[in-house]
């Protein structure tokens, strides 16, 4: 919970909702809500569930939040869902990663030695949450723009359509001649099931310096049945940008794509 609630994410969401809103907000880890209402009161709290898929993230709580109006309920709603959300559940996936990395570490060390997680590797500043980031929008245009500016703020090299290089990717390993790319998806759903299983296998490897961006106008429910692993649709529905949500002024700003994709914490450090 503190590593959620000390991230700047976190931070500038409760700052944004004071200063609107004049009201306070905290996070509880354990999810109680009953049904599939986007929100319930609690005496004079809005209580706000976070959840994922089937996955239960725990609650956002607006302190005397029930005396809000029912727009500015809906706007606090909105900002919970687009900034929270996304942030909770990519500690959520990171955490997982994290344990199964250990489990199958700890299966090879036969010795004493204390495993370290992490490598000396993963000390250096990183940018982006996550190696593949999923742009949802009915607008094709607004989808290419926002991923042109996500790729120039990661600071990546190359630019490339996956249409252009997939006749050269055979496997993850065949990723290694595209350090510091950026490769692009305009529409997931064009994809025929030969090209979405090797983009999947792709996408999951996490091969460092390549960063997929994912473009579509697809819904969770359709995400889910897709043929495809379950790592890379854990990622189109959690690393997730509803573009259509946001003014068409502020779909390409730095803020707003900082606080949803980028390591804040860590790109801030001196």
């Amino acid at each position: 919970m503190k590593d959620i609630v000390e991230n700047a994410v976190w931070t500038k969401t409760q700052e944004l909702i004071l200063d609107k809103y004049g009201k306070k907000i905290e996070f509880k880890s354990l999810n109680l809500s009953l049904g599939n209402s986007p929100f319930y009161l609690s005496g004079d709290d809005l209580v706000i569930p976070l959840n994922s898929k089937t996955v239960n993230l725990g609650e956002v709580v607006v302190n005397r939040g029930s005396l809000l109006s029912a727009d500015q309920k809906n706007e606090v709603l909105d900002l919970v869902k687009f900034l929270i959300e996304p942030h909770v559940y990519n500690k959520h996936l990171k955490l997982k990663e994290e344990i199964e990395s250990y489990k199958r570490q700890a299966t090879v060390l036969a010795d004493d030695n204390v495993y370290s997680l992490f490598s000396e590797e993963d000390d250096l500043i990183v940018k982006l949450i996550s190696s593949v980031i999923h742009l949802k929008s009915a607008s094709p245009l607004s989808r290419k723009k926002v991923a042109l500016k996500i790729h120039e703020m990661a600071e990546q090299d190359l630019f490339i359509s996956f249409s252009e290089i997939e006749s050269q990717l055979a496997s993850a390993h065949d990723l290694a001649e595209f350090s510091k790319t950026t490769i692009y998806v305009d529409d997931l759903q064009t994809l025929s099931p030969e090209k979405l299983k090797l983009l999947g296998e792709l996408a999951s490897s996490r091969m460092p310096g390549v960063l997929f961006i994912i473009g579509s106008n697809m819904e969770e429910s359709a995400i889910t049945n897709l043929s495809t692993n379950h790592i890379f649709k854990n990622d189109l529905i959690g690393i997730l940008f509803d573009i259509d949500r946001v003014p068409l002024s502020q779909q390409t700003n730095e803020d707003v794509l900082e606080l949803l994709f980028f390591n804040v914490d860590q790109t801030t450090r001196s």
